[in-house]
């Protein structure tokens, strides 16, 4: 029998762990409006959502830009886990990142406004979710682009109004044409085929530094002064001949395929690069977080750093111990009241919060929480020099850098636990020992005190008082109380060295098997794993976590010492008065001289892989006799190691099995 997990299988526990949304998140002007149903729908669910943006390498404008960040600040200060990444196909990316976070619904925009290009876009994405979304539900919001008051473009490329690219682009072809104009006077038999190639240069030499409106244009002036300068008749614009008016037109769609890859290219150049600086900034600081030794030198590192990325002033504001937000003196923004007063709802809120937000937008600095395991941890205030909006890339270098900065608090703050934590074992493990060796010694006056309270009874017939009688009375309850603290203190010792005390119940053996196969899941994987089991197998009375550990400890040893692709055997059946557990492999099983010390602590075969402590078996040997039963090793006929576990079964799983 082989045990895999399926597709559904981790589809129904996904939403058996609850519901957990996603939403596309788009530079549109129907976003916000997505937005705020996305969060709608996950606050009726109480559950978490994720808003995601994916970046391709069309190029957009400044206005989109600028939309799409806001969209995005937006997701965060309403709670949204912001997650951004690359790719060209939107669909893929969605249910990408659905199914690494297990979303168990999605939710996207259908705005019905734009050009006709971006409407078949919009279907096509939409279609491929629906086809490809398996056990996801897709809720897809009618979106009105009007209602925002933003018409949608009649191009598929949105043109940035940047004058200076333009006359740019424009001057370059001029200088290209009045190139080929000199060209000619110089070589006057020079065909015009030639000059099509400089201008097309031209185009390409553009579109590595200009945005793709421009290069456009230049890819169109080009093919109409190549057609007006140097195409018969010249000086208009009329073709006379079939064959050049097919190379106009050839010349046109190159020119602007050209001009289109070579700006994509180079927009994906500029991505990676800026995806390359934030993990360079990210790493940096990681590694000079990891090096801080002292608490002050956290808020060092990270103003240094951050001031240098992000070009703005930072402060640092840390939780103490009364719970209040105290400025750290390593800042280098100097926070006057109001701008405390901002802090401390980010503190409460846990929510970003100040300029550029929608919560105290008037405020000097935008301020983030700190959020650790054990809750916010501080709050960090960054003054930008520039008037606009972070970017997206700004915001999420953000996010991960405050990440980092509460990891690395919350880090320290658990090394001053952990060696407190030490201090206390260490003087816990002193005092553990002083009891150990004050009892064994306080056990020996007791005797002689419990002695000779005994022979003074003997007397207190004759010879003593009532008064005696009664003091001797009072020794043998005194010295009975002190044995009984003694043996209690003796009990706890043995109890904290270790020693197993099985917990015999009826358990079911086959619920015993598949949870040993379920955790070996992953040592198993390269193995063909056979599983016989009989369906009519008594309740046996055992300690179901020692043996599990047994089954859990022998897999593994056969899935460590065999090779890939061998087969491994866990049977189980009733022998007599006894539970039988089988688990054998193919492998080159055990060595002659090893077999005697087999289970043996620290033994290790003479041909065992590197790795390993050799306490496995040994334990597989106390765990079994500290329930009554044995464990045997051999090497079976066909090769390979069998090791037999017997368990003995009480009376009534026995008459059960008979």
């Amino acid at each position: 029998m082989t045990d895999s997990a399926t597709q559904p299988d981790l589809e129904v526990l996904a939403r058996a762990a609850g519901p957990r949304l996603l939403v596309g998140v788009g530079a549109g002007p129907g976003s916000e409006q997505v937005l705020r149903s996305a969060r709608i729908l996950a606050e009726r669910l109480n559950s978490p959502w994720i808003a995601l943006y994916v970046e391709t390498s069309r190029a957009i404008g400044r206005a989109e830009k600028s939309r799409a960040d806001r969209n995005l600040a937006l997701a965060r200060e309403w709670g949204a886990e912001v997650i951004t990444t690359t790719d060209e196909d939107v669909a893929r990316a969605l249910l990408r990142v659905a199914g690494q976070r297990s979303v168990t619904q999605i939710v996207v925009g259908k705005p019905s406004g734009g050009s006709l290009w971006k409407r078949l876009q919009r279907e096509l994405i939409i279609r491929r979710l629906l086809r490809k979304s398996g056990g996801i539900d897709i809720h897809i919001l009618g979106v009105d682009s009007s209602a925002t008051g933003t018409r949608g473009s009649r191009w598929p490329v949105r043109v940035p109004l940047d004058v200076r690219q333009y006359l740019a682009a424009t001057g370059v072809v001029l200088l290209a044409t009045l190139v080929n104009l000199l060209l000619e006077i110089v070589e006057p038999r020079r065909g015009e085929y030639s000059t099509a190639l400089i201008l097309l240069l031209a185009v390409v030499v553009l579109a590595t530094f200009l945005e793709v409106g421009p290069t456009l244009v230049a890819a169109t002036l080009s093919a109409l002064v190549w057609d007006y300068f140097f195409l018969p008749p010249r000086f208009a614009f009329r073709v006379n001949q079939f064959e050049d008016a097919m190379l106009l037109g050839l010349y046109f769609v190159v020119a602007i395929a050209v001009g289109q890859l070579t700006a994509r290219i180079r927009a994906q150049q500029v991505a990676e690069r800026q995806r390359e600086d934030r993990a360079t900034a990210l790493y940096l600081l990681t590694r000079e977080l990891t090096e801080a030794t002292e608490l002050d030198q956290i808020p060092q590192k990270v103003v240094e750093r951050m001031q240098h990325v992000f070009e703005a002033q930072i402060a640092v504001l840390l939780v103490d111990q009364s719970g209040h937000l105290k400025q750290h003196p390593a800042g280098t923004f100097k926070m006057a009241g109001t701008e405390h007063r901002v802090a401390a709802w980010v503190l409460e809120q846990q929510h970003p919060a100040g300029k550029f937000t929608e919560h105290e937008p008037t405020a000097e600095a935008l301020y983030v929480p700190l959020k650790a395991s054990a809750g916010t941890v501080g709050v960090l205030g960054l003054r930008f020099k520039q008037l606009v909006p972070p970017s997206i890339g700004q915001r999420n270098l953000l996010d991960a850098f405050s990440q980092q900065v509460a990891l690395a608090l919350e880090r320290h703050r658990l090394q001053a636990v952990s060696e407190k934590s030490k201090l206390l074992a260490e003087s816990e493990r002193l005092s553990q020992n002083l009891l150990n060796s004050m009892s064994h010694e306080i056990r020996t006056p007791i005797a002689a005190i419990t002695s000779a309270a005994g022979n003074l009874v003997e007397f207190q017939e004759s010879d003593f008082s009532e008064t005696q009688k009664a003091m001797v009375m009072e020794i043998q309850e005194a010295t009975a109380r002190l044995n009984r603290l003694v043996g209690n203190v003796l009990d706890i010792t043995r109890l904290e060295s270790g020693h197993v005390k099985p917990k015999l119940e009826l358990c079911d053996v086959r619920d015993l098997v598949q949870t040993a196969v379920r955790e070996t899941r992953k040592e198993l994987s390269g193995h063909h794993l056979t599983v016989e089991v009989p369906p009519d197998l008594p309740l046996v009375r055992l300690d179901f976590v020692l043996t599990l550990q047994t089954l859990t400890n022998l897999l593994s040893n056969a899935a460590f010492h065999t090779p890939k692709g061998t087969e491994v055997r866990l049977s189980a059946r009733v022998e007599g008065p006894a539970l039988v557990l089988i688990v054998a492999d193919r492998g080159p099983g055990i060595a002659p001289q090893s077999l005697a010390r087999i289970f043996e602590k620290f033994h290790r075969g003479p041909n065992a892989p590197t790795g390993g402590t050799g306490l496995g078996l040994s334990l597989v040997k106390g765990f079994v006799e500290a329930q009554g039963g044995e464990v045997q090793a051999a090497n079976a006929p066909a090769g390979g190691a069998v090791f037999t576990l017997r368990l003995p079964l009480d009376k009534a799983g026995a008459m059960a099995a008979n």
